[in-house]
């Protein structure tokens, strides 16, 4: 399975237990946001952590990274995929700082669905092949 396959499955269970939630009111409040919180877990041995850095600009803009400016090809983070990072991920973060950040240690916060870390997509990476 592709980074980009393991993404689109991590989406498509979110957004199913979500319609699910939203669907089966009979549900009470606590199953419901159980079913959303275990996500994680449920897909860790098939998907485990995901390598977004071999992400593509298109497959990036597809699954929701947020685009950091028009003069900066750097793509924000989505939340949704933020359980699923590997336990230290090469990025920089919206004021300019580059660095290998421990997602442990990262902050969580989101605005318009995305963190405040991004990185570069794999085909116009400062290192990608010209």
């Amino acid at each position: 399975m592709t980074t980009y396959e393991k993404c689109q499955a991590v989406r498509r269970a979110i957004v199913n237990r979500a319609a699910e939630v939203m669907n089966y009111t009979n549900w009470v409040d606590e199953f419901a946001a159980k079913q959303i919180r275990e996500i994680p877990e449920v897909l860790a041995d098939k998907i485990g952590k995901i390598n977004i850095a071999e992400l593509t600009a298109p497959q990036m803009d597809d699954l929701g990274f947020g685009r950091w400016s028009e003069d900066n090809p750097m793509r924000l983070i989505p939340l949704w995929l933020f359980k699923f990072l590997p336990d230290e991920i090469e990025s920089e973060c919206i004021d300019g700082t580059k660095s290998v950040l421990k997602t442990a240690e990262m902050d969580n916060d989101h605005r318009f669905g995305c963190l405040a870390y991004g990185i570069w997509p794999n085909d116009q990476s400062p290192s990608a092949p010209k």
